[in-house]
C-alpha cells in the first residue's frame, strides 16, 4: 500500500510539473464553444486557434484520433436501418462515400446522379456506394431515418443508406473523422459537397465540387486495375 501511495504522489507531482510549464489555454470571445462545436477549429484556423484556443483544445481532446484505425476497412457505421456494418465487408471493392441531405438544392441532380452511377456500376460487384444523411448544412436533412429511407426510395436509390451523421464538429462520426484526416478537406462545406473513394487497397481520395457521373471514370480505373 504504501508503495501504491508513494506512485500515486509521483504521478501527481509530475502531472502538476507538466500541467505548470504549460501556457494557459483561454477563450476571447463568448461563441467560442459554440463555434468549436460547430467545426470552426478545422474551418478558421488562423482565427481559432488563437482567440478560442481553450475550446479548440476541448475539441481536439474530443476528436476521434484515428489512434485504432490504421484503415477505412477497420471501421464500422450503422446503416439507416440500424444494422451495424463491418466495413471489413468492402474489402475487394471501391466505395464511394458521401453526405447528403432531402431538402437542398443539389438533392435532385445528385440523387439523379447516384442512381445512375450505381446502375452504371453494379455489374462490376466491385463497386459501394454509402450515402451518410446530415442535417448541418442548411438544416436540409431534418427528418428521422425512417422518413429520409423513403425519400431516397422514392428517387431510385439502390445503393446503401447509412444512418445520419454530423460530419463537422465535435460529434463528427469516427468514419468521417478518418476520411478528412485521410485525404481532407478538414471541414465539409456542404451537402453533397465532397465525394471520397477508397481504393481497393484503402487508399482515400477526395473530390470535391464535383457531380456524380464526373466519379465514374475514376472508379472503372480502380476496378480495372484489379481485373
Amino acid at each position: 500500500m504504501e508503495l501504491k501511495a508513494a506512485l500515486i504522489y509521483l504521478v501527481a507531482l509530475y502531472n502538476t510539473m507538466v500541467q505548470a510549464d504549460e501556457p494557459q489555454l483561454i477563450d476571447t470571445h463568448e461563441k467560442c464553444g459554440e463555434w468549436a462545436t460547430g467545426g470552426e477549429c478545422e474551418a478558421n484556423l488562423g482565427y481559432m486557434r488563437v482567440e478560442c484556443a481553450k475550446s479548440c483544445h476541448v475539441f481536439d481532446s474530443n476528436k476521434y484520433t484515428g489512434a485504432d484505425v490504421s484503415s477505412f476497412f477497420d471501421l464500422q457505421a450503422l446503416d439507416i436501418d440500424e444494422n451495424l456494418i463491418e466495413f471489413s465487408n468492402f474489402k475487394g471493392k471501391v466505395t464511394i462515400v458521401v453526405n447528403v441531405a432531402s431538402f437542398c438544392g443539389y438533392t435532385k441532380s445528385h440523387y439523379q446522379g447516384l442512381v445512375q452511377l450505381h446502375k452504371d456500376l453494379q455489374d462490376t460487384n466491385m463497386v459501394e456506394i454509402m450515402a451518410f444523411p446530415c442535417n448541418q448544412f442548411g438544416e436540409q436533412e431534418p427528418e428521422e431515418c425512417r422518413a429520409i429511407k423513403r425519400f431516397a426510395q422514392s428517387r431510385g436509390a439502390e445503393f446503401r443508406m447509412m444512418y445520419k451523421i454530423d460530419v463537422n464538429g465535435l460529434n463528427t462520426h469516427p468514419v468521417y473523422n478518418f476520411l478528412k484526416q485521410s485525404a481532407g478537406p478538414a471541414h465539409i462545406e456542404w451537402n453533397f459537397a465532397t465525394y471520397y473513394i477508397i481504393a481497393i487497397d484503402g487508399k482515400v481520395t477526395s473530390h470535391s465540387g464535383v457531380e456524380p457521373y464526373q466519379l465514374k471514370d475514376i472508379v472503372l480505373r480502380l476496378t480495372n486495375d484489379e481485373l
